[in-house]
């Protein structure tokens, strides 16, 4: 069974896959299957207009549709953000695939930022969102809010 946890307790687990040192104010949202998790989103650097998401997802494994639909539930709907940022080495061709499918638009480029590749800033507004205004994802939504 896949459960959504919201505690710190995969937040060193999920720095490492992301490669990524948090601020003291970092949230995160995990997908959980048979206490490991296979999925996680980090969420740093809230401002009331934005916030910056980092997410990871174990190639092996699929997360579970609600999880997919807290992820962007949290920062749109109860932090009430305009923007989603995100940040993907322009060599992480999954990572980009992923980023467009959910619906972040690129909007811009830093050149020769990493080793091997350069920055490439996405963003999403909740209008872009494909999972939070799909019809299709409407039961898994109302499922994510009435346990929240």
């Amino acid at each position: 069974m896949k459960l959504i946890d919201c505690t710190p307790l995969y937040l060193p687990l999920l720095c490492k896959m992301l490669d990524y040192l948090p601020s003291p104010w970092v949230q995160c949202i995990t997908c959980v299957e048979d206490g490991k998790a296979i999925a996680g989103a980090l969420y740093d650097g809230y401002n009331t207009a934005s916030v910056s998401a980092h997410i990871w997802i174990d190639d092996q494994c699929k997360p579970s549709k609600e999880w997919m639909a807290a992820i962007f539930d949290y920062p749109f709907n109860r932090l009430g953000v305009k923007k989603i940022v995100g940040q993907v080495n322009s060599k992480n061709i999954e990572a980009i695939k992923l980023d467009e499918h959910f619906g972040f638009v690129l909007e811009g480029r830093i050149t020769d930022f990493f080793e091997d590749g350069d920055l490439l800033m996405y963003s999403m507004t909740i209008e872009q969102c494909r999972i939070l205004n799909s019809p299709l994802w409407a039961p898994v939504m109302d499922r994510i809010r009435r346990v929240a």
